[in-house]
């Protein structure tokens, strides 16, 4: 049993980690700017909490020290559209947060630390990504996010602090509620299993890559529990599966056939979409041959899986979105 710090885990991915943390039997603690997910509402009673501020260093400090934490996963962030219009709430919870987790874990012994970064540390290039491949990014969330890398690099070299890393596609899944390009894959998948109807707002053969968020959460797991004899990178690229907008939209009436689906193509995403790149896809063969990362949702499981979330949290869910 490990005792776990999820700092953002009252977020999309952060609430998925901490449940299926809870579930193996760890001791969890979450530290988020929040004050809670109903989503978590059932499991509350399992886990601690602290508020708190990324870039408050006594916040941080506080929070590792007084729970013995062994495992540090850092997700927490400040992510579109709110680091492109606001970069110094970007660098302070982002760089000046990520700083203050991996000092913290020096300073405590923490056995481990977890970062997440993101596709967006690359905006140019082929198709597919190398691991190797120069990260240039060209949004400021994606600049703060290779500096995080770069700094967990530093502190492995500089003093041993055992930093990992994944670089995330989009993650999709019920309730993941940015106001980004790629929202799509979401909304085409989770409104219909509500029954609600979406016009889906970029061309029919837009093609991104994606990953389900209980693989993406469930690979933090793996990472944290992989023999570090084996590991060869620092970070790691993932990717679960690409789709394009056509190949969803008739995926979703395949099973839900009353899915009132249609497009309307917004020119303004459609440029977004072509200034980000973001129909190319990483290399995540490394990831799969040092520590065995194999994601278990492709598009039908993951929209099986829609279907059964928008059930079960249908109150939580059946929210209005934006017309685009």
């Amino acid at each position: 049993m490990a005792n776990c710090l999820v700092t953002g885990g009252f977020g999309f991915v952060g609430r998925h980690l901490v449940r299926m943390l809870v579930e193996q039997g760890d001791k969890v603690t979450v530290f988020d700017i929040v004050p809670g997910s109903k989503f978590l509402d059932d499991i509350k009673d399992t886990f601690s909490f602290r508020l708190g501020d990324l870039g408050n260093w006594v916040h941080v400090a506080e929070t590792v020290r007084d729970n013995q934490i062994d495992i540090i996963y850092h997700l927490a962030a400040a992510v579109p559209p709110l680091s492109e219009t606001s970069p110094a709430t970007a660098f302070y919870s982002n760089v000046m947060g990520t700083f203050n987790i991996l000092e913290a874990a020096r300073l405590f012994d923490v056995k481990r630390v977890i970062f997440t970064s993101t596709q967006s540390s690359y905006s140019e290039g082929d198709m597919l990504i190398p691991d190797d491949f120069p990260q240039r990014p060209n949004t400021f969330y994606g600049i703060t996010k290779v500096c995080g890398e770069r700094l967990g690099e530093g502190y492995w070299m500089k003093h041993k602090v055992d930093f990992r890393g994944v670089r995330y596609p989009i993650v999709n899944g019920p309730g993941r509620m940015l106001e980004v390009p790629g929202q799509y894959v979401v909304w085409a998948q989770q409104m219909p299993a509500l029954g609600r109807p979406f016009k889906v707002f970029v061309e029919p053969d837009t093609e991104v890559p994606t990953l389900y968020v209980k693989d993406a959460a469930k690979a933090l797991i793996d990472l944290a529990e992989a023999d570090g004899s084996r590991l060869t990178l620092r970070v790691y690229s993932l990717l679960g599966y690409s789709i394009t907008a056509q190949g969803l939209v008739e995926l979703v009436k395949k099973h839900i056939p009353k899915a009132d689906l249609s497009f309307r193509v917004n020119e303004a995403i459609m440029e977004q979409l072509r200034k980000l790149s973001i129909g190319r896809c990483m290399d995540s063969s490394a990831a799969k041959r040092d520590w065995g990362f194999k994601p278990a949702f492709g598009p039908e499981e993951a929209l099986q899986d829609y279907i059964k979330q928008c059930t079960e949290y249908r109150n939580l869910l059946d929210y209005p979105i934006p017309d685009w």
